[in-house]
């Protein structure tokens, strides 16, 4: 098949989803072709055909069997374009967020069928939109995420990380100040342990604790953040899937996340995880002293989630969004 995934960007966060779908879409046979303006940021490294654009149209998007717009500016140009059957993919409900609410909702009414990626996000387009979408979970790639000796065994100090994402950047609804006021909480009662933290967009804030900057731009990097740390905290309140659990887990970390809806699919409360209310600084305060003071429950979490993250594979993903495509071409 030839796919054509027209994308504004391809920066660090969501886009993973389109990234490693691609590559596996690829090692698969298959023809993939992302298109992007000429002055977009790709962060990732992609082994499929690149092309740039001077922008996104009708006219400049390439002939496929299959277009794959993810982003709502992008749905309109690939649908108008009639080069190929559209296949509307959302990795997030953007009219929760995006200022042109409306003209996002309007994305999801054209007569294409759309992925979600998880039955919380399919959910929320079903409420919004009345309209029904093909569930495709996100993965991770455990050979790269895996096991790490923590920092822990040699410092004494637990360390506590963190991705810090940048208000300023639109990332309004990650929960970044509960998660300061909650370590500022913890240091009256443990105040031996260290934070660290990976800022995607270069934002450096003020916190009323001490906190160390890690530099991160590789999931190699990425992987050793998550696997030296001895617990890894998610704030957000809301996420269409939430990927980076997942890897933590991978890297038999112990996880403490909020209810963000998008991981109630894999996250399960005292199993391989600690789930808190979105905004509850004082629940999460306490989840995270628990696992502070109690090396048994921040062990078993940590090794259950390394045992449940194993089937969670990006070619699992691959494998289901094949298996609609084929379906869609005999239809």
């Amino acid at each position: 098949m030839k796919l054509v995934i027209p994308v504004l960007s391809l920066e660090t966060g969501g886009t993973r989803f389109i990234y490693q779908l691609a590559n596996e879409l690829v090692d698969k046979g298959h023809n993939v072709e992302i298109v992007v303006p000429e002055n977009a940021s790709i962060a990732w490294p992609l082994r499929t055909h690149i092309t740039r654009v001077k922008e996104l149209t009708s006219q400049t998007i390439p002939a496929g069997d299959f277009l794959l717009p993810n982003f709502y500016p992008t749905v309109f140009p690939a649908w108008e374009s009639k080069k190929g059957q559209v296949v509307r993919l959302s990795l997030g409900y953007e009219p929760m967020w995006v200022p042109e609410a409306e003209k996002a909702r309007e994305s999801y009414l054209i007569d294409a069928p759309i992925i979600s990626l998880s039955q919380w996000h399919r959910q929320l387009i079903l409420q919004g939109t009345g309209r029904d979408s093909i569930v495709i979970p996100g993965g991770v790639d455990t050979s790269v995420f895996h096991p790490f000796p923590k920092k822990s065994l040699s410092t004494g100090r637990l360390t506590i990380a963190y991705i810090l994402r940048s208000k300023e950047h639109g990332y309004t609804w990650k929960g970044s100040d509960d998660f300061w006021e909650a370590c500022r909480q913890l240091k009256y009662s443990i105040p031996d342990f260290d934070i660290q933290v990976v800022t995607p967009e270069g934002a450096s804030y003020w916190a009323p604790v001490p906190y160390t900057i890690v530099k991160a731009q590789t999931d190699q990097e990425m992987a050793l953040f998550y696997g030296q740390a001895d617990i890894f905290v998610s704030t957000s309140y809301f996420e269409s899937f939430s990927m980076p659990l997942l890897e933590a887990m991978a890297c038999r970390t112990a996880v403490v996340t909020t209810d963000n809806g998008g991981n109630r699919d894999y996250a399960k409360n005292g199993e391989n995880c600690l789930i808190v209310p979105p905004s509850d600084i004082n629940e999460l305060t306490l989840a995270l002293l628990q696992l502070l003071r109690q090396k048994n429950v921040r062990d078993r979490l940590a090794l259950t989630g390394l045992q449940f993250v194993q089937p969670w594979i990006w070619r699992r993903s691959a494998d289901k969004l094949e298996a609609l495509l084929f379906e869609l071409s005999h239809t």
